[in-house]
């Protein structure tokens, strides 16, 4: 079913495919981009999974436990590993709802059942920081461009980063930790939480930067060792474009 459904995005409805192969060409010159049509595949076939009960296998919650700030991402089945993890610990995670009011309530309703919260991007950052001293955790998706984020390398080229995961890690001194999800050989899914350490200047708004940059490190460094598992649907550097 994932090749079936990865055949007919990229022959039949191949939405952001131009993107993509932009996008995964300019990361990987030395791989092949139909390799995209697993990605495709895997991602809506992760969902038909989500809807029908399917969960992952969590590793690393006991870092979890005191709550954090976490740096998470779109590689894998990101919805189903979060909805996972979130019926083993209290998360609060940053989130704009899909355009198609159908799949928003959806959504919504699934993440809300596993007891996920939910905050705007914009103006949530005291509900972050109540979270935070409530010992949830607050997850931050940052792989993808922010528009009024600072520009920070990832794959070799600027792209505009949001700072919010710095911010709340510098202001609140919660554990900083990163969760990762992917789908093994016999497909099923696993998330593991690990802990951050990155080393850091002492002046805050310098650390708050290096954070930012940290983030970008981190995901690069995990979709270099499984590329298809990322989202390369979006133009994640587009503002940098002559």
């Amino acid at each position: 079913m994932i090749t079936l459904l990865g055949w007919l995005w990229w022959w039949v409805i191949p939405v952001r495919k131009r993107v993509a192969i932009a996008n995964y060409r300019a990361a990987f010159p030395d791989r092949d981009p139909t390799e995209l049509r697993r990605t495709v595949g895997e991602m809506i076939w992760s969902y038909v999974e989500l809807a029908c009960g399917k969960r992952a296998t969590v590793h690393g919650v006991e870092l979890a436990r005191e709550g954090g700030v976490c740096l998470a991402g779109h590689m894998g089945a990101w919805d189903l590993c979060l909805v996972s993890a979130a019926t083993k610990v209290p998360i609060t995670i940053f989130v704009r709802p899909p355009t198609n009011p159908l799949v928003a309530w959806w959504i919504s309703r699934v993440r809300t059942r596993a007891g996920l919260e939910l905050l705007s991007p914009k103006g949530s950052a005291l509900a972050a920081i109540r979270a935070v001293r409530k010992g949830r955790v607050v997850v931050f998706i940052q792989d993808q461009r922010h528009n009024q984020g600072i520009p920070v390398s990832f794959f070799g080229r600027p792209a505009l980063t949001s700072r919010g995961f710095g911010l709340l890690a510098t202001k609140t001194g919660a554990p900083m930790l990163g969760a990762t999800q992917w789908r093994d050989a016999n497909g099923e899914h696993h998330i593991k939480v690990e802990r951050l350490n990155p080393q850091l200047p002492k002046d805050e708004i310098e650390a708050v930067d290096a954070l930012t940059a940290f983030s970008q490190t981190f995901y690069e460094g995990h979709i270099r060792s499984t590329p298809h598992s990322w989202l390369w649907l979006h133009d994640r550097w587009r503002s940098f474009k002559g």
